[in-house]
């Protein structure tokens, strides 16, 4: 497993893995890829949903045992949800897996739990 999924896992707490506080993204907080777009047609659906799958293939978030990979389906299939990741103005990849920002993203977990 990614060392960086790995480390999150440890991390993990039940239903909370989110982008950010107000943004559920795409059930992982490492889940960066956001859409520039809504999507308007099923191609351009089939053609986000083939981007962000390829992303969490290729940074090894489908091996998180906590990832539901139809989490993909139900964002794209939802148009608020997909409107709320058009709108951030999403962190960058570094600042996410910062310590400092795990630091405070598990703060604010544990005192929501």
């Amino acid at each position: 497993m990614n060392e960086l999924v790995k480390e999150c896992c440890e991390g993990w707490h039940e239903g909370k893995c989110r982008l950010s506080d107000d943004v559920r993204g795409w059930g992982c907080r490492l889940m960066t890829c956001l859409p520039d777009a809504m999507p308007k047609t099923e191609h351009d659906r089939k053609v986000l949903f083939h981007r962000v799958y390829t992303y969490a293939q290729e940074n090894g978030i489908l091996e998180c045992p906590h990832y539901r990979e139809a989490v993909i389906d139900e964002v794209i299939d939802t148009p608020s949800l997909m409107a709320e990741m058009v709108a951030v103005e999403h962190p960058s990849r570094a600042v996410l897996l910062s310590e400092n920002f795990r630091e405070r993203s598990n703060k604010l977990i544990s005192t929501k739990l």
